[in-house]
């Protein structure tokens, strides 16, 4: 009976389907230390910067504990593709797991499915999603594919992006460790507030980046170099991999010039000696004339890691900053602070337009006045307040917000004279444009349908401070 007894329990354990990590009745998968992944949004101008990414990744190649997963999809037909980075070579995984070889990039089903797919298949302790594209637009939206939609230029609002991260992650259960935003001005409080529920640190720029066009890929984003940091030391935490991503990044002053479009995104930096000396001859008249607001733009780039677990009290400062304003709308040396802090801050978006109508004049002749400038430095513009306004209370809230920032980033990149201190808001300089959209004249969504307008009253303070 013994016996019996003891085979019937040996049949059944080895019987049973293994069921482990969530892997039933199949090899259980291997756990890396990391998986990082690369959303390459490439069918536009940067199509280039696409190719040049996968073939340098194949230099680090995965190890063990580390996956290194590239989505791709560039400025051909049919040239969307899954990669596996290995040592000297990139695997495509579109057979393997029957994914077309043309994508929406910008579709937040693409991302939601592309997420979903490497953390099953590809399963770590940790995971880094680094977004490239072009047009980055802070609150806005990110990712244009310009293949797929052809109303205007299509972005993924960051409402979706963050209902993405939410359903990937199960609601912030298993969150994402880092996200990298390598697309321009996307270093928003708005944009690290509405994804903060499911990440633990975002790196992201309050400025414009640079091409390798510019001036040169040491001030582009070392991603090569982190990437191979990651590798070489897979024990790296979250927030030590997101330090690395600003520290290995050298930031620099960028004076644009008159013909810019034409020599950089037209020629690719192919221009005859006689275009570049016109250029060089106009762009030095407009800087010399007395006139500020026609002097050519000049960008100084940035980059941030924010510890997203600390959002709250920064939303929480700024939510009091922002009542204690709206309770002194009618006191007029109030009023003038916040006038001398708004235009005195430090801007951002200047590369863009601010009018959709003069766009394509403004990248051959960038000026100040045609400047988008509806992003701000969130301490620089509370710092300016504190220190124009005699109003205590004013001023201890103005304290509390330069406090909150400074604990939420942990590290900053700027450079010595410019008051980038890692996170910018939202702040027109008047009320023809608010909600304005950068690319169009319809705005996707609202600033208000943004989690910081829904639990913060800034909106409510820009809208009686511009007379919205």
């Amino acid at each position: 009976m013994i016996k019996v007894a003891f085979t019937l329990i040996i049949c059944c354990i080895l019987l049973t389907p293994s069921i482990s990590n969530g892997v039933t009745g199949e090899e259980e998968k291997h756990i890396a230390k990391w998986t990082i992944m690369y959303y390459l949004c490439c069918e536009n101008h940067i199509s280039y910067e696409a190719e040049e990414m996968v073939k340098n990744l194949t230099k680090v190649g995965s190890s063990e504990n580390l996956n290194i997963i590239v989505l791709k999809d560039g400025g051909q037909q049919d040239d969307s593709a899954l990669y596996y980075i290995e040592k000297d070579e990139a695997s495509n995984l579109n057979k393997l797991y029957s994914w077309p070889d043309e994508l929406d990039m910008g579709e937040s089903n693409t991302l939601k499915t592309f997420l979903n797919l490497v953390i099953r298949e590809y399963p770590a302790k940790h995971y880094a999603l680094m977004i490239l594209s072009d047009c980055g637009s802070g609150w806005q939206g990110i990712c244009r594919d310009t293949g797929a939609r052809n109303n205007g230029i299509p972005l993924m609002s960051i409402p979706s992006l963050a209902s993405v991260l939410r359903e990937v992650t199960s609601s912030g259960g298993k969150k994402i460790d880092v996200v990298g935003f390598m697309p321009c001005v996307m270093g928003m409080f708005e944009v690290a507030y509405e994804i903060a529920p499911y990440v633990n640190y975002m790196v992201a720029s309050e400025e414009h980046q640079l091409e390798e066009l510019d001036k040169g890929p040491e001030y582009t984003w070392q991603y090569l170099q982190t990437t191979w940091d990651l590798k070489n030391n897979t024990d790296m935490t979250s927030e030590g991999f997101a330090l690395d991503l600003v520290e290995r990044f050298t930031p620099c002053d960028f004076p644009m010039w008159v013909l810019y479009s034409y020599m950089v995104l037209l020629k690719k930096g192919e221009y005859g000696h006689m275009v570049e000396t016109i250029s060089n001859l106009l762009t030095n008249l407009l800087n010399k004339l007395p006139n500020p607001d026609i002097h050519l733009v000049s960008l100084h780039t940035t980059l941030s890691a924010v510890n997203l677990s600390r959002t709250d009290d920064v939303a929480e400062a700024v939510d009091n900053l922002s009542s204690i304003l709206m309770l002194n709308k009618y006191d007029e040396q109030v009023i003038h602070a916040v006038g001398y802090a708004r235009k005195n801050v430090r801007e951002y978006g200047k590369f863009y337009s601010k009018n959709r109508a003069t766009a394509v004049y403004y990248m051959n002749l960038p000026i100040e006045k045609l400047a988008f400038n509806s992003f701000v430095d969130l301490y620089d513009l509370a710092q300016l307040i504190n220190e124009s306004v005699e109003n205590q209370a004013v001023k201890d809230a103005c304290k509390e917000v330069m406090d909150k920032i400074k604990d939420a980033v942990v590290v900053n990149q700027a450079m010595p004279d410019d008051e980038s201190h890692g996170c910018s808001i939202y702040f027109p300089e008047n009320k023809n444009l608010y909600n304005k959209y950068l690319w169009s004249d319809k705005l996707p969504y609202p600033y208000e349908e943004m989690r910081f307008s829904q639990d913060t009253s800034w909106d409510d303070f820009l809208k009686t401070y511009l007379g919205v």
